[in-house]
């Protein structure tokens, strides 16, 4: 795996890190117009958040709107600011949720909690909690969180690469991470990236794109699919732009054994592949483990896939089907033959009436019959 370049901990770090705290410090108590790219919020997301604080929008895009919250889900707003993604959060998670925001600045903290007595009155309840910290050193516990959102924070930090390992182990097995950020077309050069005026309007610390995937990749994460993108502005023949992503956390269990569960890929592509180097041809029937089982039926892939509960398919049968002999009860493998009934046939394959194939969802081709199959050899 390529790992994500970063600067040592060296005095032109020092003087970044300290740079970032007072620009954010004064832009807690200044407005500053054009700071970094906010992006609008829809009139249905904000109604229940004071107007001020959207003078007070340094973010890049809107990751909250696109991270899928569920009622009583955990939320971490990674670089909270003045909280308003945590505020929009909290309408969403509602009563039964709880939303954490997290800054390392004591102004912006400040304001936020000024506005979070409103935002309850308006909401009816607070479930909201400001923490001071270091986006490097999340004060979290492991696997406590749902959903972790950040909105053009990791672009200012001076250790990204440890950034994605701290969100990793906070998130809970099949949370999700939903970040927008500053991407740049390519590698920052090093004299820029010592800029820490440059580096903290959101510009040099920027990663490329396929450094930023990297990223996401080193620390653990699966099924990163991009959202949304808006380019932003050119610097010296560099362009920036505001990308957002989602990525979920998915850990491997202690046995992943294969006890006869089958995937079956519903489309469109003609062949997908997963990050394990699974191979899933449409409509066909390949047979998984538990731990694959387990997370193919979960978002983001359960929509594209059926994952069937079979017994053990034999190895000395032909692919993942049985044909038409096979008689009902002995079957080793996910198929049905004849005598299936269609309350019995939840396996990638089909019998020769039309009633089994209604369970797969899929058209013929991924079923077996006496006469023409194309999961059978």
């Amino acid at each position: 795996m390529q790992s994500v370049k970063k600067d040592n901990p060296t005095t032109s770090t020092v003087k970044t890190d300290n740079a970032v705290q007072s620009l954010y410090s004064t832009a807690a108590s200044t407005p500053q117009p054009g700071l970094c790219c906010p992006q609008d919020y829809p009139p249905e997301w904000r109604s229940h958040i004071p107007d001020e604080a959207f003078e007070y929008n340094y973010g890049c895009g809107s990751p909250i709107i696109k991270a899928g919250i569920k009622l009583g889900n955990v939320v971490v707003d990674l670089g909270s600011g003045v909280g308003i993604d945590s505020f929009i959060a909290a309408k969403y998670v509602g009563a039964q949720g709880k939303v954490i925001g997290v800054d390392m600045t004591d102004a912006m903290l400040e304001r936020a909690k000024n506005y979070q007595p409103k935002v309850a009155d308006s909401l009816g309840y607070d479930v909201v909690e400001f923490r001071k910290g270091h986006i490097e050193k999340i004060p979290l516990s492991d696997n406590s969180t749902d959903i972790l959102v950040s909105n053009c924070v990791l672009n200012l930090s001076t250790d990204k690469e440890l950034v994605f390992k701290e969100i990793h182990r906070v998130l809970k097995d099949g949370g999700k991470v939903a970040i927008s950020d500053i991407v740049v077309d390519r590698e920052i050069d090093k004299s820029l990236r010592q800029d820490s005026k440059l580096w903290s309007e959101c510009y040099t610390g920027a990663l490329s794109v396929p450094n930023f995937i990297h990223a996401f990749e080193n620390a653990g994460f699966i099924a990163i699919t991009q959202i949304d993108e808006h380019p932003w502005t050119e610097i010296d023949g560099y362009r920036f732009a505001s990308l957002t992503v989602e990525a979920y956390k998915f850990s491997a269990g202690d046995i992943c054994d294969y006890v006869g569960q089958m995937a079956i890929y519903l489309g469109p592509y003609a062949m997908v592949q997963d990050e394990e180097g699974h191979k899933f041809p449409r409509f066909q029937a390949v047979e998984i483990c538990t731990d694959t089982a387990n997370r193919l039926k979960q978002a983001p892939y359960a929509n594209s896939f059926i994952v069937t509960g079979a017994t053990r398919v034999s190895k000395a049968s032909s692919g993942a089907c049985c044909d038409t002999s096979t008689t009902a009860g002995t079957s080793s493998g996910s198929c049905c033959d004849t005598t299936t009934t269609k309350t019995d046939a939840v396996s990638s394959c089909c019998d020769t009436d039309t009633t089994a194939k209604a369970e797969v969802g899929a058209s013929s081709d991924a079923c077996c019959s006496d006469n023409k199959s194309s999961c059978c050899t």
